[in-house]
Order: structure tokens, then C-alpha cells, then sequence
């Protein structure tokens, strides 16, 4: 095959820039002095964070021909949660209670140091991330493959019918159960508030309703790629969503969803309509403006009163709703930070990437082998932190608490090649030619979007319980239909032989 030298230079910038950013991290290690003030770094590496964000997303595009994709979607939400408070330094916003003016929940304040050693193991991070996932590419010349075959037409088609019907009847369970759990809950928040969702242990749950609701959203996409975008799946897909939608943000969810609407953009722009780039600025705009009157609405409610002085405190800068939502969300910086200052060799259990197929069994199981186990989150907060709420985790304070400062970054490789492998597709691939590994990439990525806010059981158990049961339903599905078509085939043969 021929080498597409191109790509080859900028796989071999790639592998270079990789390694002096290591090098740099083991210098800066081998110096780092605990007692010093390090306020200037701190804002040097904050615009460090930008460049870097600029470096992954634009050495993906030359690789790959795609801007928006599934991969950008996840490192957009890997940076938010993981370096969101830097980037708002960067351009000199504060708030209160940022990293740095708080304490690390019942913690102390964190110093100046650790906060930039945090900094510079979580850029160092990004980039090994970024790294692994390259490897996916092999620096060659693109071969054309021809989806255009009688054989292969055939397959396709099976293959979408069978992600639809699986998918149909998944949702005549799943769509229902979902919306019970959902209104189920908005009832209860509105009596006992939005943490209670989460903490409260009076709150009764369903165990096996909970399960099923996780193979919603697959479902929902599965009616999209199956029907390949048939107008009315594509309105009733989009009714169900929009209405699960208002009922969370109803019961006080302000996120979660973000990840389901990024999502559902990128596959209409991808497989359906691509959205120009006016109409797209024109929305993002008439959105936003909605989120700043949404928001100062809700500030003058919390407010004493609602006079001219508090009107125009509603619409300054550090009240517009997108910086508080990064503030909100780059929190997830925490727990690296706590690990950093406090000490990470903390873990009790062994590798957490390792007993996170222990964590694949239901808890009435272990606890009848009387084997000791709690996910890596649960253990954070209540018997680590000793807070009755949850701290969350983050992708790169687990690889922390399990290799350490040294050699964490270095495993953020593998955990790039895996997550690009699973997800990636193309930019010439279409549900026409494949539609089962546009959806098995697309639903993956819903699940794995969680990882960069989390910790590997609880996204591996996630994705176990919702898409690999699907993937295998729809294969199931697709070996019937296959058989169903060869009886069609012999007896035409033999009718007509």
C-alpha cells in the first residue's frame, strides 16, 4: 500500500510532541517544590490548556477529515469536566467557590502547588489520550472499499432491519418504563428536592426497571439508524426525547441530557441533513439567549426582591448560565487534586480497572459470597471524603489512584486506543453501508461520554447492561431474518429452478 506521507509526518509529530510533553512532566516532577507559589504557572497553564485543546482537535481533523465527530464530542466533554475551572482562568473568570477560594469538600484549601502539579498531570493526560487514540489510524493511503455488491447491499439491509426490529421491541418495554421512572422521580424531587434523587435512602427503586431504562437511549438510536431516518421513527424519536427531556429538567437536572442532544445533533448532521454553519451559529445564539433569561429569571426568584439593582446583577458575566455550567461541571478536577495533596495510594481493593468485572455482578451476589467490594465512586465519598453526597470521580484521578502520578498518564494510552477503537467510524462510512457499526460506535459513545466525570466500573457495568445486551438481541435478530431470507431463496429455487 501506498504511504500517505502527509499523514505519516503528522503521525511522527504526534509521537514527538507526545514524548517531549512526558520528558517535560518527569522534569517538572524530579523539581517540584510543595512550599513554592506557583500563581504565575497556574495562569501560564491555563492558556497552556487552550493551546493544547487546539493541538487535539486540529491534529484529529488532519487525520481524520472530521471536525465534528464522535471523538471531539467526548474530548469537549473530557475537558469541561476535567480542566473547565483553567479555562475560565485563563480569560481571568472567577467565582467563590472555585478550586483554589474552597475547600476540597471536607478537606482543606488546596495550595497553589498542588493545584498546578493537578494541572500538569491532567494536561500531560490529554495529550497521552489523544495519543492512544491515533492509533487507530494507520498512516496509509485510503483504500476504497465496495459496499456496492449484490452480497453486500443484502447484509446491510439485514443488518438495519435487525437493529430496528430489535429495537421496536425493546421499546415497547423500555419507552414505558423509562417514563415511569422519570415522572416517578420529578414527584419525588419536587417533595424531597433534587439530591434526594441520589442520596436519599428512603427512596424506594426498582432494581430491574432501572436496568432496562439504560438501553433507552440505544433504543431510541437504533430507530433512527434502523429506519434510516424514516420521517415518522425520526418525529417520534425526537417527541420521546424532547419529553423525557422537560420532565428531567422538570426534576431539576440541569446535565445529564446534554450528552443524548449532542449526540442526536451529530447523527442528524452526519446520516440525515447536514446543519449549515449559519443556521447552527443562528441557534446555538437564540439558545444561549434563552439560557441567560431562563437563568436570571431563576436568580431574581432566589433574590429578596426584584428591583433595577438585581435585574442588572442577573445579567453580568459571571451569572451567564455556560460559565456557571463549566464551573459546575470542571469540579470534577477535584478529586485528582485531593489525590495529589493528600496522598493517591488509597484504594483498598486492588487495580479498580480489574475489579470492575467483579463490579458486573449484582450486589445481592457479592454480598452472598460475602465478597468485599464497593465501586470506587461510593468508597470516594462516604468512607473516604465521609460526605453523605457523591463527589463523583474522574478518568484521570482513577488511573492516579491506581499507577500514581508517573505512570497514570501513560495508561490514559490505552484508555485513548480503546475509546477511539470502540467509537470510531469514518467520515465516508453511512448507515446505508453499515449500519450496525454506526450503531454500536454511536451507542457506545453514549455510555463512554460518562467516563471523563466517572470511574471504569461504573461505566463498563452501564455499557454491559444496555448496549452489549442490544448488540446482542440485534444479533440474534439478524441470524432469524438471515435464515428467514436463505428458506425465501430455496424455495424460489426450487419453485422456479
Amino acid at each position: 500500500m501506498v504511504i500517505n506521507k502527509n499523514k505519516l509526518n503528522l503521525y511522527l509529530f504526534i509521537i514527538v510532541f507526545t514524548t517531549f510533553s512526558y520528558l517535560v512532566y518527569i522534569y517538572f516532577d524530579a523539581f517540584f517544590d510543595e512550599n513554592k507559589n506557583y500563581d504565575g504557572t497556574i495562569f501560564f497553564l491555563s492558556w497552556l490548556g487552550i493551546l493544547i485543546a487546539i493541538y487535539i482537535f486540529y491534529t484529529w481533523y488532519k487525520m481524520t477529515g472530521k471536525v465534528f465527530s464522535l471523538y471531539t464530542i467526548f474530548m469537549l466533554f473530557f475537558f469541561l469536566f476535567n480542566y473547565g475551572h483553567p479555562l475560565m482562568w485563563a480569560f481571568g473568570i472567577h467565582q467563590p467557590n472555585e478550586i483554589g477560594q474552597a475547600g476540597l469538600y471536607t478537606l482543606g484549601k488546596p495550595s497553589s502547588s498542588n493545584i498546578m502539579y493537578t494541572q500538569m498531570l491532567t494536561l500531560l493526560s490529554m495529550v497521552m489520550f489523544h495519543f492512544g487514540a491515533v492509533f487507530c489510524f494507520k498512516p496509509r493511503k485510503t483504500i476504497k472499499h465496495d459496499f456496492n455488491t449484490k452480497s453486500n447491499i443484502l447484509e446491510s439491509k439485514i443488518n438495519a432491519k435487525a437493529i430496528f426490529y430489535t429495537c421496536f421491541i425493546l421499546s415497547l418495554f423500555v419507552i414505558p418504563i423509562t417514563f415511569f421512572n422519570t415522572i416517578h422521580d420529578l414527584v419525588y424531587s419536587q417533595e424531597h428536592g433534587y439530591q434526594a434523587l441520589y442520596y436519599d435512602d428512603n427512596k424506594s427503586n426498582i432494581v430491574i426497571f432501572n436496568l432496562i431504562q439504560r438501553m433507552f437511549f440505544p433504543c431510541l438510536i437504533g430507530l433512527l439508524i434502523g429506519s434510516n431516518y424514516k420521517r415518522e421513527i425520526m418525529y417520534f424519536v425526537y417527541i420521546i426525547f424532547s419529553i423525557y427531556l422537560v420532565i428531567n429538567l422538570l426534576s431539576g437536572d440541569r446535565g445529564s441530557w446534554i450528552y443524548y442532544l449532542i449526540i442526536l445533533i451529530y447523527m442528524s448532521h452526519t446520516f440525515y441533513r447536514k446543519i449549515k454553519w449559519k443556521k447552527m451559529f443562528i441557534y446555538s445564539g437564540i439558545g444561549l439567549l434563552f439560557l441567560y433569561l431562563v437563568n436570571v429569571i431563576v436568580l431574581l426568584r432566589r433574590s429578596s426582591g426584584i428591583n433595577l439593582e438585581s435585574i442588572i446583577e442577573s445579567f453580568t458575566l459571571k451569572n451567564y448560565p455556560i460559565i456557571e455550567f463549566i464551573f459546575e461541571m470542571g469540579g470534577s478536577m477535584k478529586p485528582a487534586l485531593v489525590l495529589i495533596q493528600y496522598g493517591w495510594d488509597i484504594w483498598p481493593y486492588g487495580n479498580s480497572y480489574v475489579t470492575a468485572l467483579i463490579g458486573l455482578m449484582p450486589n445481592n451476589i457479592l454480598s452472598f459470597f460475602d465478597i468485599p467490594f464497593t465501586s470506587l465512586g461510593s468508597w470516594f465519598s462516604q468512607n473516604y471524603l465521609g460526605i453523605s453526597y457523591g463527589a463523583g470521580f474522574s478518568i484521570i484521578a482513577e488511573s492516579l489512584i491506581n499507577f500514581g502520578p508517573i505512570i497514570s498518564p501513560l495508561v490514559l494510552v490505552l484508555l485513548g486506543y480503546l475509546v477511539s477503537s470502540l467509537t470510531f467510524l469514518d467520515k465516508n462510512i453511512s448507515i446505508k453501508d453499515n449500519p450496525f457499526r454506526v450503531f454500536f460506535a454511536v451507542s457506545t459513545l453514549s455510555v463512554f461520554i460518562l467516563l471523563p466525570r466517572g470511574h471504569f466500573q461504573h461505566v463498563l457495568n452501564h455499557w454491559v447492561y444496555s448496549v452489549l445486551i442490544v448488540v446482542v438481541l440485534i444479533v440474534f435478530m439478524k441470524n432469524y431474518l438471515s435464515s428467514k431470507i436463505k428458506k425465501q431463496i430455496v424455495e424460489e429455487v426450487r419453485r422456479y429452478g
